[in-house]
């Protein structure tokens, strides 16, 4: 029987050619010499696999992204540029320009910038719930709250779940615009800020109103227009 890393066998107490015996050893040389070629080959791949993955975890450790909590080092920071999904700090020392609410706290941003990013706003005071709102088409929506959909602005606005809508503003302009249009009812409460001592030229009133906003006139002293307006 033939075996397969030599090409010729013996038979036990019969004398073997040397021609023979000389192929079996040149035949298991052969075997032997392939074995190590491949074993060499085997430990130069394996080393390459490690080589690459060491060096992908080496460039992943110095990625940003990885990090689990951000401390932010500048001030007056615009919330509005926070597209990386991670956590930002915001302390005393370096407060956003534009939070919702509060003036420190935390943002976490998550997301991705092929469907939409959404942030969440923590602000570092008691008994204020979180703020979030999300980043579609370069545009970022509302912040909302558990007290519903708002503004903080001038003019700004409240939108509650129940659907009552609370609007505000000051300005010098005797034309005003609602940033959110009623669909029912709005009720309107303006003071003129400034007193005449001509009492012909002191009156002061709204000229016209709608569901979309209201004009004013004043024949006095008229420095400024507070305005608040309630309705659904």
């Amino acid at each position: 029987m033939t075996n397969s890393m030599i090409p010729y066998s013996f038979v036990p107490g019969t004398k073997a050619k040397a021609g023979e015996v000389n192929a079996n050893f040149a035949s298991l040389a052969s075997v032997i010499t392939q074995n190590q070629t491949t074993t060499a080959n085997n430990i130069q791949t394996i080393q390459g696999q490690i080589s690459t993955i060491s060096g992908t975890l080496a460039l992943k450790a110095d990625k940003t992204e990885l990090q689990t909590t951000f401390s932010v080092e500048e001030n007056n920071a615009d919330l509005d540029t926070y597209l990386t999904p991670n956590t930002y700090v915001f302390d005393s020392s370096h407060q956003p320009s534009n939070p919702p609410v509060g003036t420190t706290g935390m943002l976490v941003v998550t997301g991705s910038s092929d469907t939409f990013i959404k942030q969440t706003w923590y602000a570092d005071t008691e008994n204020i719930s979180p703020r979030t709102r999300t980043y579609r088409n370069s545009t970022w929506s509302s912040w909302i709250s558990d007290s519903g959909i708002f503004s903080l602005a001038n003019p700004g606005y409240l939108r509650m779940p129940n659907g009552i809508i609370i609007q505000w503003g000051n300005g010098t302009s005797s034309s005003y615009t609602y940033p959110l249009a009623f669909q029912n009812l709005a009720c309107l409460v303006v003071t003129k800020n400034g007193a005449a001592g001509d009492y012909e030229r002191s009156d002061s009133g709204i000229t016209s109103q709608s569901l979309t906003g209201f004009t004013f006139t004043s024949f006095g002293v008229c420095h400024s227009v507070n305005w608040i307006a309630i309705g659904y």
